[in-house]
């Protein structure tokens, strides 16, 4: 369920924007996320771990609101292994026409967490979701190097 009325305010704007630009809503999105990072952390930890970066990302996440709760759970080879648990995005998939990880706030949300995540451990990764368990209520996405 949405926490608050910004939580409603951000989907509709996200469902627009799928709505509108198909495709390209993605990378634009994408972008806007990386942009974020220095927004909600302009100041960060450097030369940190994976699991370091997660914990230093999970509170600042958590205030956004709408993601749920983030955690980087694992980290196998380089690797993240994160987990957002209760996001109220993933109900948005109806109205926006795509699936979960296939929304523009989807999008959104990998490039805060490849930004900020490059940011803290100065590795650069691509994040995407590799399944999702509506039961739980689960999105389980990877960061992985590039």
């Amino acid at each position: 369920m949405a926490s608050n009325s910004k939580d409603i305010i951000i989907g509709e704007i996200q469902n627009t924007v799928s709505k509108m630009m198909g495709s390209s809503s993605a990378a634009l999105m994408r972008m806007a996320g990386k942009s974020a990072s220095y927004k909600i952390w302009p100041e960060l930890p450097t030369g940190k771990t994976i699991l370091e970066a997660g914990e230093v990302m999970k509170e600042g996440i958590a205030d956004m609101g709408g993601f749920g709760d983030f955690s980087i759970v694992a980290e196998d080879s380089g690797v993240a292994k994160i987990e957002f648990k209760g996001c109220y995005f993933a109900s948005l998939t109806e109205g926006s026409g795509k699936q979960c990880g296939q929304q523009p706030i989807c999008f959104f949300g990998f490039g805060l967490v490849e930004e900020t995540f490059k940011r803290i451990t100065g590795i650069q990764t691509k994040v995407e979701l590799a399944n999702r368990d509506d039961g739980s209520g689960t999105c389980f996405e990877t960061a992985t190097p590039r």
